[in-house]
């Protein structure tokens, strides 16, 4: 008895310990339950239409957000448009600018061939006039001369006999029309020219613009051809004029040798 009594007092105790653990579980339980309980009481204390607000809320500020978003894209959009409208604006003043330009250009390009064709037609007539000056002298000499020897025969010109070209045997089988050019020792004469006969020099053949459009006239003429009616002395003359027709304009010609200087009578050629 005494040796147990003994050893129970010299050993150590766990009931203080146990003890605090006890009262730590129990404080630490109760605060659990009172925070559950405070949880409770505040959701328990809200009401079923504010929660249906609250939720409302929620989804209202959600939308916000959406709508936000959208608003901002199509305000980027409606930004690149109108920088597209204003580009599209500006390459349509452009165009207005460059077509009135090209206009510009064109009328001066058309006014510079009208005034390069009249400078020239202006050319043309210069050579025509200094070849008629030319060619004045040799004729005037060769009219006094004439006349002097008219002058010592003491005789008066007598007319000449008319000169009635026959169509038989030169043309058979030809073109439909015919265009007549009488070639002289001063030049040549259009007989059936617009505006009636017209002469030209034999120096102004090749620059005259009369002739030219006279051959344009042929040329535009269906089956048409020219005919040189030669006087004796129209040689060079014919010789000038049949090459421009042939070479140039690409013409069909003809001849007929004159047997006198009368005057020409051309009835006898009909149209087919």
């Amino acid at each position: 008895m005494g040796r147990r009594a003994k050893d129970s007092e010299t050993g150590v105790s766990l009931f203080p310990f146990m003890s605090i653990l006890a009262c730590l579980i129990g404080i630490l339980t109760l605060m659990i339950s009172v925070m559950m309980q405070v949880q409770q009481m505040k959701k328990a204390g809200r009401t079923e239409e504010e929660m249906a607000l609250a939720m409302r809320n929620r989804d209202l500020t959600r939308k916000a957000g959406k709508l936000l978003q959208e608003n901002q894209d199509r305000e980027k959009k409606l930004e690149k448009e109108k920088a597209t409208v204003s580009a599209m604006a500006k390459l349509k003043d452009r165009k207005i600018v460059l077509t009135m330009e090209l206009e510009g250009l064109r009328k001066a390009e058309d006014k510079s061939r009208s005034d390069a064709g009249l400078q020239k037609q202006v050319e043309n007539m210069k050579k025509e006039i200094i070849a008629l000056k030319e060619e004045r002298p040799p004729l005037a000499r060769r009219l006094k001369e004439l006349e002097d020897e008219l002058k010592k025969r003491k005789e008066k010109p007598k007319p000449k006999d008319s000169v009635k070209v026959q169509p038989r045997g030169v043309l058979e089988g030809g073109p439909d029309e015919i265009f007549f050019i009488e070639c002289n020792s001063t030049g040549i004469v259009l007989l059936d020219a617009q505006g009636g006969k017209k002469a030209i020099s034999t120096a102004a053949i090749k620059t005259s613009g009369v002739y030219a459009k006279y051959l344009d006239r042929v040329k535009k003429t269906e089956d048409s051809m020219v005919l040189f009616l030669i006087r004796k002395t129209g040689n060079e003359a014919y010789r000038w004029a049949a090459g421009t027709a042939e070479l140039k304009y690409k013409l069909p010609t003809g001849k007929l040798p004159l047997p006198n200087d009368g005057e020409i009578d051309l009835s006898l050629f009909k149209k087919k």
